[in-house]
């Protein structure tokens, strides 16, 4: 049968549109390949750029490292160097040692001590800790000495954790006697150590080698605890056992019992007990009170404290169980401004019949932790002659260079 033009017409037409149609989505596909293609070389463009850029970073911090030593705190301790530096004035003559023959030490200015305060981990069982000591009692000379030198092991051979937090000491080290024995100069709330720790413990406190262990007993609460510290000593170099040889033993134990009182206040009391043998024996007892505000309380506190020495000797060379003690009092004015006093008694160690006392009063200003300027006035009252009736006028300086270890109890920082 033979088809219309008409409809031949039609179908020809409609051939062309679907031939047009079909051509049409073969080029917007070829467009979208082509564009997505475009994007795909934009995207890898961009990932060479980045890569180009890290690539020359991390070449830069390589360089760096090459040409830029190590860090000396990656192998080396913690250096800490204090400087304690006094000016006095004084109404009449002072000697070295109270010694009329020595020479005389009043109305000096004087650079007292300087400390070199060496600390690092040595590893995860141990700490280390070596101080040397330049000191002078007489301006422009100086004597130098290792004040402590002691390894603190954390950990014990085959056992994952030390029972009762047990902590041992080994090397020569301040001992743990009283409050203020195990103090440095440049720590104390006052110029000085009291006389009367002066009198049974040393001038400048008293350190020996030995093994110390320290251990926490537990207490119900969390408001108290208490510390025990047992240390095995060498013989001698203290006043009251001076003459002991070294390779004696001598004992020396210490418990310190702490308790907060409220919120704002705690107490803590120590027991120490020293022996060099049975003839040199040597009893303490200390406290200290302290108050500080929950609010402004950077900006005020209260601290009140003391510290009783007996002495058990039968030495015919030392005095009949001579005594001394010393109490202090101290309230912060401001956030770097303390003011304090203390009363200090002491009979003397070979005759106890002769007693010095002192009473001071001191004003101290910090700067910050790292600068601290400090005014005294004392005067004592003495059975020796050559300490009778003395007022004394203090200027204080002491600095730290370096990281600043822990501060003592008595500065809130």
């Amino acid at each position: 049968m033979a088809i219309p033009r008409r409809g031949l017409a039609l179908a020809t037409f409609w051939t062309l549109v679907q031939g047009a149609h079909a051509q049409d989505t073969r080029d917007q596909d070829q467009q979208k390949q082509d564009a997505s293609q475009d994007q795909i070389l934009d995207e890898l463009e961009d990932l060479r750029f980045r890569v180009d850029t890290l690539e020359d970073e991390l070449a830069r911090e390589r360089a760096t490292q090459s040409s830029v030593p190590q860090s000396a705190s990656v192998f080396n301790p913690g250096i800490t160097v204090f400087g304690n530096f006094l000016a006095r004035w004084d109404d009449q003559p002072v000697f070295l040692d109270d010694d009329p023959a020595a020479e005389r030490v009043d109305d000096r200015f004087l650079l007292r001590e300087v400390e070199v305060d060496f600390r690092a981990p040595i590893d995860p069982w141990a700490d280390g800790v070596v101080i040397a000591s330049f000191e002078s009692e007489v301006p422009n000379e100086f004597e130098s000495s290792i004040e402590e030198g002691y390894l603190v092991l954390k950990k014990l051979p085959l056992l994952d954790s030390a029972p009762l937090g047990l902590k041992v000491k080994a090397g020569r080290f301040r001992t743990e006697f009283g409050r203020l024995n195990a103090v440095h100069l440049h720590d104390l709330p006052q110029p000085s150590y009291p006389r009367s720790l002066g009198t049974f413990l040393g001038a400048e406190g008293f350190a020996q080698n030995g093994v110390s262990g320290q251990f926490f007993v537990p207490l119900p609460g969390e408001e108290q605890s208490l510390e025990a510290i047992v240390q095995v000593l060498d013989g001698g170099d203290v006043p009251v056992a001076d003459d002991l040889d070294g390779n004696q033993i001598a004992t020396l134990g210490h418990v310190k019992y702490f308790r907060d009182l409220g919120a704002t206040s705690n107490v803590e009391v120590g027991l120490s007990g020293y022996e060099g043998d049975s003839d040199h024996q040597l009893l303490g007892v200390d406290a200290t009170y302290k108050w500080k505000p929950l609010t402004a309380g950077e900006w005020h506190s209260f601290l009140f404290g003391g510290e009783l020495f007996a002495s058990l000797l039968d030495d015919p060379a030392l005095g009949d169980d001579p005594l001394g003690y010393y109490l202090f009092a101290q309230y912060q004015l401001t956030k770097g401004t303390y003011a304090g006093l203390r009363y200090d008694r002491a009979e003397e160690l070979e005759d106890e019949t002769l007693e010095t006392t002192a009473l001071g009063a001191y004003l101290t200003y910090y700067t910050t932790e790292f600068l601290r300027f400090r005014l005294g006035v004392e005067h004592t009252e003495s059975d020796v002659d050559e300490l009778d009736g003395l007022y004394t006028g203090l200027l204080e300086l002491n600095l730290v260079f370096g990281s600043h270890p822990v501060e003592p109890y008595w500065v809130n920082r």
